[in-house]
């Protein structure tokens, strides 16, 4: 495929978004001699450090990070002890970080500072990766049932223990989200690989697939995929993970690994329209138009509302001379986003190619 067409084509959904304790059991507030650091919250320390350094350029002290989660812990210790059930902990967590030490929502996934430590700590402020980690990283040091959840792009805590299970939503102020309502928000039909409970290091994964979707978007692709490997070791059932390294591959112009990590990703997640759209793309680069349409209207099919995605099922039409069905399709986009000028350039194509002015067929 021409570099120019996959930079004119290529959708790249860089997809954003806990310690272990059994549904049943009793949380357990560790004493201040006893408190210590997991080997994963160690670990996203290390990465959030580097990526501190070279994604914002910001000098780093890891021991700055550590004594403020500490001092974050010690203030939550005696509100906790107090609890007398899991909504009072949940509670607690909610008033002393949120609402007295001031950490706020912030929802733009593309800006590293909104889930690296580093600067949620310096600024009380992260997206919903960065203020779920923070919650996690102190729920380890005082042994409460906090865990991570991830659904598409988005991840949110929730604290499972002693028969209580309640999800915390930071978009909306640390208030609880039933189960159905992120199905409904993020179209999550049965079967689909999210909205569990998240093992330790699988939140681990999911923060490194985020750390680089932002390596990637400084177009560091080689770092990008080394972190997706590593993500992929800790969480390799994260579609996610697949997909990211597939855009990082595609742009790199390896198109033959790009289809392999797709269609990994959609052995876990079929209904995952940003990798079929991408595939598509790198099929009808390979004049493979049949297929190439068929993943595109299967993406359609599941983002109709998607004028990029439309797009691209109109220009695999008219790759491939069908041109009828191309103009349809680009119609169909531009009225989904009219200000769209490659959509708009494409439809005048098209109407050249078949030989009319466009005017003749409204």
């Amino acid at each position: 495929m021409k570099r120019g067409v996959l930079a004119a084509t290529l959708s790249v959904f860089i997809s954003l978004y806990a310690g272990v304790c059994a549904a049943g059991v009793a949380h357990a507030v560790l004493s201040p001699d006893s408190a210590k650091e997991s080997p994963w919250v160690s670990e996203v320390l290390r990465y959030s450090a580097r990526g501190s350094r070279d994604l914002l350029g910001l000098p780093v002290d890891p021991s700055m990070v550590k004594r403020e989660i500490q001092r974050l812990a010690d203030r939550l210790r005696p509100e906790v002890s107090r609890a007398s059930d899991g909504r009072e902990v949940i509670e607690a967590f909610r008033r002393v970080l949120l609402t007295e030490e001031g950490f706020v929502y912030d929802k733009s996934p593309s800006d590293p500072g909104n889930y690296l430590l580093e600067t949620v700590l310096a600024r009380k402020r992260g997206n919903c990766l960065g203020l779920t980690m923070l919650y996690l990283s102190i729920a380890d040091r005082l042994g409460i049932p906090f865990r991570g959840v991830y659904v598409p792009s988005h991840c949110f805590a929730r604290y499972e223990g002693n028969g209580v299970r309640v999800n915390v939503e930071f978009a909306d102020g640390g208030t609880s989200w039933e189960d159905e309502r992120y199905r409904r928000e993020f179209r999550i039909r049965p079967g689909r690989p999210y909205l569990l409970s998240l093992a330790p290091t699988e939140m681990v994964g999911v923060f490194l697939k985020t750390l680089g979707a932002g390596y990637s978007r400084k177009g560091r692709e080689e770092d990008a995929l080394r972190l997706y490997d590593d993500a992929e070791r800790h969480y390799p059932g994260l579609p996610d993970v697949y997909f990211n390294a597939g855009v990082s591959l595609q742009k790199l112009g390896r198109s033959d690994e790009a289809a392999t990590k797709y269609l990994r990703a959609l052995d876990l997640d079929p209904e995952m329209a940003a990798a079929r759209d991408n595939l598509s793309i790198l099929l009808a680069g390979e004049g493979r138009y049949e297929e190439a349409i068929a993943e595109a209207r299967r993406a359609v099919e599941l983002e109709p509302w998607n004028a990029s995605t439309r797009g691209n099922l109109a220009a695999a039409y008219c790759g491939c001379g069908r041109l009828e069905e191309g103009i349809r399709e680009y119609r169909a986009a531009v009225e989904i986003d009219p200000g769209n000028r490659k959509l708009q350039s494409g439809l005048e194509r098209a109407y050249i190619s078949r030989g009319s002015r466009r005017e003749d067929s409204r």
